[in-house]
């Protein structure tokens, strides 16, 4: 099954280092091989990580050593489609640890599951062999609460050193930074991510949240991220999630009302992409039994390929 790591059984003090200063001043030469396979990935497609399962496939791209900032209204399904989108990253062979102190790790191995298998229950012989195929795919950190942004770096740390992993996803924010009022501890942890990323080669992404609107029936944007404006200026990547809560009220008083089925349940904007060719909007339809946000809401969820399925 997915493999934990436990806040209490290791000892994380080797991993609070910071890199020696000296050794990061290199004359220019010698990235002569890192400026080939620039102008190579220019010219040909981008073979980075990207989400397989939605519409963004190709537009936004999970680079190494960046930083990508989730961003949205409380109970607008975000850590929902960062589930979706570490699950595409396992499918494409990717090593993700994902840290969720807001929630056990067998409730977020659950939802996955239900992503992976298209099905509100999926079987438990398809489980079994679901729990299988995570092994060297996805770890959990096993932890709920609060956790210092010093033990946070030396878990990323950990994982890319020892584990060789790949992605890192941390949920939340506010469970690693006290309060959003703590704007220069939120400045120096974001700082110090996103330096640990360009260091390790992980790509991290970062949960937080928007603050709260008088009126959530509109989108955010990357200007409206509760607390320190240093996690929208120095993460590469920023990216919204908005559920379409006025389409649901609508199919509340009428289930069958054409108008609002044929609107989007979600907005998944992407703010910024430092280093990417595309920002922009994208509209998601969301599937309850699955908790998958497809791309349209006519076509049948499709199970991920897991390897040796038993359903």
């Amino acid at each position: 099954m997915a493999l934990t790591i436990s806040a209490d059984e290791i000892d994380w003090r080797a991993y609070e280092k910071q890199t020696d200063p000296a050794v990061k001043v290199r004359k220019a030469s010698a990235f002569a091989s890192d400026l080939v396979s620039e102008f190579a990935l220019r010219e040909g497609e981008d073979t980075t990580p990207t989400m397989t399962s939605t519409r963004l496939r190709g537009l936004l791209h999970f680079r190494v050593g960046e930083t990508t900032a989730w961003a949205g209204y409380n109970g607008h399904r975000k850590s929902m489609f960062v589930g979706q989108v570490a699950m595409d990253m396992c499918a494409s062979g990717q090593r993700v640890l994902i840290a969720s102190m807001e929630m056990q790790p067998a409730r977020t191995l659950a939802r996955m599951a239900r992503q992976a298998a298209g099905v509100r229950y999926p079987a438990p012989a398809w489980l079994n062999g679901f729990a299988r195929w995570t092994d060297g795919r996805l770890w959990l950190f096993d932890h709920m609460g609060r956790i210092t942004p010093t033990m946070c770096l030396a878990v990323c740390r950990y994982f890319a050193d020892e584990l060789k992993g790949q992605h890192v996803v941390i949920d939340s924010m506010m469970m690693v930074c006290a309060s959003e009022e703590h704007l220069d501890e939120q400045k120096q942890f974001t700082t110090d991510l996103v330096r640990l990323a360009k260091e390790t080669g992980l790509h991290i992404h970062l949960v937080a949240h928007c603050r709260k609107p008088l009126d959530d029936s509109k989108p955010p944007n990357k200007w409206d991220l509760r607390g320190s404006a240093a996690i929208s200026d120095q993460c590469e990547n920023v990216v919204t999630i908005w559920a379409n809560k006025p389409k649901a009220v609508a199919l509340e008083k009428d289930p069958n009302d054409n108008e609002a089925l044929a609107k989007p349940d979600a907005l998944v904007g992407v703010e910024k992409q430092r280093n990417g060719e595309w920002e922009g909007k994208v509209k998601l339809w969301f599937h309850s039994p699955s908790l998958r946000f497809l791309d349209d809401r006519i076509t049948s969820v499709q199970p991920f390929e897991i390897d040796g399925d038993a359903a």
